[in-house]
C-alpha cells in the first residue's frame, strides 16, 4: 500500500511535469510565431534619418525568459541590406541604443509611463495586444483563436517620423489612442 501511494505520487508529478512543459512548449512556439512576425515588422519599417541606423538595426527585446529565447532565431537576420541584432533588456533604460523595441508582459503604469517618454522618438514599438497600440504603441500583435492579427497606431508611428509601408497596413487593423 504504501509503495502505490508513492508511485501515484511520483505519477501525479509526472503528469503535471509534462503539463508545464507542454505549457512552456506552446508558449515558446506562440513567442517564436510572434519574433518572426516582429522581424518582418522592421522588414517593412523605415526610420528617418536621424535615427542613425548604419549597418545594423537594433531590436531590444523585454520580456521573461521565454520571451528572449524565441528572439534568439530571428538575431542576425538580413534586412534589406542591413543586419537585426537582437538586444535584451533586463532594465527599461537606455533607449538611445535601440530602434525597435519589444515589450512583453510589462506591469501597466509602467507601460504607459514608458510610451509617453518614448513618443517622438524614432523607435519602434511593438506590444502583444490591441489594447498595447490603443494606448500609445505603433503595434500591437494579439493572438485570436490561434490567429494573430495586427493591430496599428497611425498616430504614434507618425509622431515618431517612422514609416511603415502601405503592404503591411493591408494587413492591419488601425487603431486610435
Amino acid at each position: 500500500p504504501r509503495k502505490n501511494k508513492v508511485r501515484l505520487i511520483c505519477l501525479g508529478i509526472c503528469v503535471l511535469l509534462s503539463a508545464h512543459q507542454i505549457t512552456m512548449a506552446q508558449s515558446l512556439e506562440e513567442q517564436t510565431v510572434l519574433a518572426a512576425l516582429a522581424l518582418n515588422i522592421v522588414r517593412f519599417t523605415t526610420w528617418p534619418k536621424e535615427a542613425k541606423i548604419n549597418k545594423t538595426i537594433e531590436l531590444c527585446v523585454t520580456g521573461d525568459n521565454v520571451v528572449q529565447q524565441s528572439f534568439t532565431s530571428i538575431d542576425n537576420k538580413a534586412v534589406g541590406d542591413k543586419t537585426l541584432h537582437i538586444i535584451n533588456l533586463s532594465r527599461l533604460r537606455n533607449f538611445e541604443q535601440c530602434h525597435g523595441l519589444y515589450i512583453s508582459q510589462l506591469n501597466q503604469n509602467v507601460l504607459l509611463q514608458l510610451l509617453e517618454e518614448v513618443k517622438t522618438k524614432p523607435l519602434l514599438t511593438i506590444g502583444e495586444s490591441a489594447e498595447f497600440a490603443r494606448q500609445g504603441g505603433m503595434l500591437g500583435l494579439e493572438n485570436e483563436d490561434g490567429k494573430i492579427n495586427l493591430y496599428v497606431n497611425l498616430t504614434t508611428a507618425k509622431a515618431a517620423h517612422l514609416d511603415i509601408s502601405a503592404r503591411l497596413l493591408k494587413l492591419a487593423k488601425i487603431v486610435e489612442e
